[in-house]
């Protein structure tokens, strides 16, 4: 009876979040129907009322007190996945009705998120050992391709023999034609655990050419016998052509702690970047890495978090750290909402070795393994707290400034945006129901 309500469970939840898929692509493409219109008042008023958010019956204007993790951004934390140390580096996770507590589970089997993609993790487990793990994507809490490794191992995805290929090809040509589809790599020995992950990387014609990767992620830990070091890093995407360089929604995540005492805890996050200049969407602070900035105009129906940090708070003993790049709410009543999206959310935790305070003979790996195949893209100095993703030499000088447009359309790009946030709320709103039934049911078994 229990497997048959578990499976009963995960069919359920699997329909919603394929409504949840459909939903948003169709007001991708159905938001420029209305440029001739101005419907975002009425769209808030009568959406707010029939879903008593207004006011009336089951809710408040202004979206309630949110409990950490699952409320609107004033109060969101954002989640440490499990207390071991470890670094880790998420591209993107979508959670409905988010858990409304902190820490979640470090194995994702074990947790509530309905989808998390391009997850790259290594860890120091309970008994000494460390282990790593390298994730396209959970999807229902199932692993979807993963390499993991274990002490004296070092594992690749299952395209490395193509990879292998193209990086024969990337050699011939002097590192000026480079390609990597879909790198995994985990490795880990008695003191450390590199992994990484890039789903695609093309680099033509070297640092100053053209340039481009599409979710990557770095998740290491080391010990050099006074000092572990925990690295986490994340970016959707980045690219390069000579000197103008653009990046979007990228996070790092460092902690270390030593034997004598000391620890450090760094991390910085952006949302999209031109030319090394912030933009500031949604909202002002997005545009320069403040930490926690909401945008919150449209709450209860949607709202928005840039930056989300919790450095050495009470998930955990410090050193640690959390951070979103970007986390958008929708539909936010009391202490809860119906569904969080988040992209490149890396995290760090590090404790101090016991009992060996002798200094280091060696230099650790360092904390950002770089991608194989990536045409010596090479990865982020993680235990630096650097790290950038991005094939290129750094940001630099574009040839303009973007606009912020002429007046002659209809609306605003942050009306567009505000118009594609709201209209995906409608729909989510008509998942609800199915998905708040699902989480009361799994409470239940």
């Amino acid at each position: 009876m229990y497997r048959e309500r578990r499976k009963q469970l995960r069919r359920r939840r699997r329909r919603t979040v394929t409504g949840v898929a459909v939903a948003v692509t169709a007001i991708v493409v159905g938001v420029p129907t209305l440029a001739s219109a101005d419907p975002v008042s009425d769209l808030l008023n009568n959406v707010t009322h029939n879903l008593g958010l207004d006011g009336g019956s089951g809710g408040s204007s202004g979206g309630g007190t949110a409990t950490p993790q699952a409320g609107n951004p004033p109060a969101y934390v954002p989640p440490l996945h499990g207390t071991d140390p470890h670094g880790q580096g998420s591209d993107a996770t979508v959670d409905l009705t988010p858990s409304t507590t902190n820490p979640l589970p470090g194995d994702p089997t074990q947790g509530d998120e309905e989808i998390i993609a391009g997850d790259s993790r290594g860890e120091q487990s309970a008994d000494g050992t460390y282990h790593g793990r390298v994730t396209l994507l959970y999807l229902l809490g199932s692993p979807i391709i993963q390499v993991t490794s274990n002490p004296g191992e070092s594992n690749d995805g299952p395209l490395q023999p193509l990879q292998d290929g193209l990086d024969q090809i990337c050699s011939a040509s002097g590192n000026q034609l480079c390609l990597t589809v879909l790198g995994m790599h985990s490795s880990s020995n008695g003191n450390s655990s590199t992994n990484s992950f890039e789903a695609v990387g093309a680099h033509v014609g070297g640092p100053t050419g053209i340039n481009a990767d599409v979710l990557t992620s770095n998740g290491n830990i080391s010990s050099d016998g006074t000092c572990q070091t925990a690295h986490g890093d994340s970016g959707v995407a980045d690219a390069n052509v000579g000197p103008l360089t653009a990046d979007a929604v990228q996070g790092n995540s460092d902690s270390s702690a030593c034997a004598g005492g000391s620890n450090t805890t760094h991390q910085d996050s952006t949302v999209v970047n031109l030319a090394g200049t912030g933009l500031p969407l949604p909202a002002a602070g997005c545009a320069d890495g403040t930490a926690n900035t909401n945008f919150t105009p449209l709450s209860p129906l949607l709202a928005a978090v840039c930056n989300a940090d919790d450095t050495n708070g009470s998930q955990t003993g410090a050193p640690y750290g959390v951070r979103d790049a970007l986390a958008v709410f929708a539909l936010i009543t009391g202490n809860s909402s119906l569904l969080k999206v988040g992209a490149a959310g890396p995290e760090s935790h590090a404790v101090a070795p016991a009992g060996n305070t002798t200094p280091p003979t060696t230099n650790p790996p360092s904390g950002g393994g770089g991608t194989k195949g990536a045409g010596g893209k090479g990865g982020n100095n993680g235990g630096n707290g650097g790290g950038g993703n991005g094939g290129g030499s750094g940001n630099g000088p574009a040839a303009g400034t973007p606009g912020t447009g002429n007046g002659t359309l209809a609306f605003t790009g942050a009306d567009l945006l505000a118009l594609a946030m709201v209209g995906g709320a409608l729909i989510l709103g008509g998942l609800a129901l199915t998905a708040t039934a699902g989480r009361r049911h799994r409470r239940t078994i």
